[in-house]
C-alpha cells in the first residue's frame, strides 16, 4: 500500500487504535497531540492525526485550505525511507542514526524529550512496526 493516501491513513489509524502497545503507554501519560507525517521536500505534511489520550480520534490527508490546529509533531522522510522502515522498523539505536543523518526529520516536536520519556519513546518506535 502506498504511504500517505486516504486508504493508508484509514488503515493506519485502525492499526494504531487496536494496538495496546501503542495506545496503553500513551493513555497513561494522557498523550494528546496533532501528529503529522510526510516527505521532506513538501511545504506541508501529507497526513495529519488528532490523537486524544493515546488514540487517534481523527485522521486524514493534510488540507492546506482548512483551518487546522497547531501541529505538535511533524515527521518527514523520503518515500524510500518509509518503505524501508515498513520492512525493517527502526530501533532506538537506529532512530538516533536516522535523525543524525537526516533520514528522519523532526520538522516539529522535541526529539530529545521523546527519547528520554519511555512512554513516548516506546510507542514512537512501535509506530514503525505498524507501518
Amino acid at each position: 500500500m502506498e504511504f500517505f493516501t486516504h486508504e493508508w491513513v484509514e488503515a493506519f489509524a485502525r492499526k494504531w487504535n487496536s494496538d495496546a502497545e501503542m495506545t496503553g503507554p500513551l493513555a497513561q501519560i494522557e498523550f494528546s497531540a496533532m501528529v503529522a507525517f510526510g516527505y521532506p521536500n513538501g511545504d506541508t505534511p501529507s497526513v495529519l492525526f488528532k490523537v486524544d489520550n493515546g488514540k487517534i480520534k481523527r485522521a486524514g490527508l493534510y488540507n492546506k485550505v482548512a483551518k487546522l490546529p497547531t501541529i505538535d509533531w511533524d515527521l518527514r522522510a523520503l518515500p524510500e525511507q518509509w518503505t524501508m522502515w515498513q520492512t525493517k522498523p527502526l530501533t532506538l539505536s537506529g532512530l538516533g542514526v536516522a535523525v543524525q543523518n537526516g533520514q528522519l526529520q523532526f520538522k516539529v516536536g522535541d526529539y530529545r524529550k521523546m527519547i528520554r520519556t519511555p512512554n513516548l519513546a516506546n510507542p514512537f518506535l512501535r509506530f514503525f512496526k505498524l507501518l
